[in-house]
């Protein structure tokens, strides 16, 4: 009979090689499990994957579980290196590889991709893998406007066009219904958000606002294969626009995770009016904080540009004087050059955190497409039929609101004059 204590010691120091020590799948550190059929390291929630697996992975707790002298053996001549050297052969560039945080269809999909469907492997594969031809069409379930009903939408992805493209009827011949550009959409599982485990938004610009898409699909592998096909199309897209960038520098600008998203509080910017709950999404790669009425908009109510330290950004903690409406009493405060931003929490950790974020997002240094970005962000609220921004008037930067009553308009600056009557704008 094998030695239990001397075999549970050689596979804890096997765990701990290099290549072991984090998990084959989604790289969480210190795994103690492993599939003995394959020969690799893998955590637990993985592991949970790989047990509906069973024709293909078996596992067992490297704690827990008797191993004899054959499947120790296994584990010695095989480990996650060779797992990924054979499995992780051709894993496109633009292909996700799922982390340890990510949602659970991601991590199922990306694990039956790698060990039953064989995608990765080098070998030919025919028919092409969908999100591997340039083209992908197919329905899915969006959120539409009335009542917030999900209703079955033709969807078209098209490379060479780099656009994507929806109908609201199956009949193509009376044209989309939005025609998007990818060169400025973005793509993340939101299943939380959305109320389904497969729920994913679409993002993308509109006359400098940013749109969301909400969608799902009643199959992982299918939604997961929009995921990465949506991003093929974007990967083909930074290949074109930034042709002397490396795939390991464009990887990064493909698709990303907000930094942080939420409820808070927020008042105007006189800090005199009704504070009021908020949806807000920090965007650290555009260095954008845009807020919502309420998670599942559309498009913003606004948006603000977070700078650097230098050109006179910061973020705090603080208990504002006046907080006419609240509810919420852990405030954070940003400074920017043209105003001072109030936001309540409700907690005092998502204080903590939405500081955190912001001041993460200050401390990056500014690219060049980052001025862009802020050239085209304008600080404005909308409240039914009004509406504020920052303009420039007179060479000098004015926080200005518009008000509609009985069909007159009316333009609002809060500077040195409370009340100035203009025309309409064109």
């Amino acid at each position: 009979m094998a030695n239990k204590d001397r075999n549970k010691t050689i596979l804890l120091e096997l765990g701990k090689l290099p290549d072991n020590n984090q998990c084959a799948d989604c790289g969480a550190p210190d795994p103690d499990w492993a599939s003995y059929k394959l020969g690799v390291f893998v955590c637990l929630n993985c592991s949970g994957v790989h047990r509906n697996l069973s024709n293909i992975s078996r596992v067992k707790s490297l704690q827990l579980d008797f191993w004899d002298d054959e499947l120790v053996k296994v584990m010695k001549t095989n480990g996650n290196a060779t797992g990924r050297a054979v499995y992780e052969k051709a894993v496109p560039a633009f292909y996700y590889r799922p982390q340890q945080e990510d949602c659970a269809v991601l991590r199922e999909q990306w694990i039956r991709a790698k060990y039953e469907r064989r995608e990765f492997t080098g070998e030919t594969k025919y028919p092409p893998l969908a999100y591997t031809t340039g083209f992908f069409e197919g329905m899915l379930w969006k959120k539409g406007k009335e009542k917030g009903q999900f209703q079955r939408r033709k969807f078209v992805l098209s490379e060479k066009e780099f656009t994507l493209a929806y109908y609201n009827k199956e009949d193509p011949s009376k044209g989309p219904k939005e025609l998007i550009s990818i060169k400025d959409v973005n793509v993340t599982f939101q299943p939380e958000k959305i109320g389904h485990a497969h729920g994913l938004q679409i993002t993308y610009q509109e006359d400098h606002h940013t749109r969301s898409i909400f969608v799902y699909h009643e199959s992982g592998e299918e939604i997961v294969n929009w995921f990465n096909a949506i991003r093929a199309a974007r990967f083909a897209y930074l290949k074109t626009a930034y042709p002397t960038g490396s795939d390991k520098e464009l990887k990064t600008r493909i698709t990303r995770n907000y930094l942080k998203e939420g409820y808070m509080e927020k008042t105007g910017p006189m800090q005199k009016e009704t504070f009021k709950k908020r949806w807000f999404i920090l965007d650290s790669q555009d260095r954008k904080l845009l807020y919502f009425k309420s998670q599942l908009d559309a498009e913003e109510l606004g948006v603000v540009f977070i700078g650097t330290e230098t050109n006179g950004y910061s973020v705090s903690e603080c208990v504002p004087k006046r907080t006419r409406g609240n509810r919420w009493r852990c405030g954070v405060t940003m400074e920017t050059p043209d105003r001072q931003f109030v936001f309540m929490c409700e907690q005092e950790r998502e204080q903590r955190e939405w500081v955190e974020a912001l001041r993460q997002v200050i401390s990056k240094p500014m690219q060049p497409q980052d001025y862009t970005s802020k050239s085209h962000v304008t600080s404005i609220h909308t409240t039914g039929d009004s509406w504020g921004g920052w303009v420039i008037i007179m060479g000098r930067t004015e926080w200005m609101e518009w008000h509609q009553t009985h069909g007159n308009h009316v333009y609002d600056v809060f500077d040195t004059m409370p009340l100035i009557p203009l025309q309409p704008l064109p």
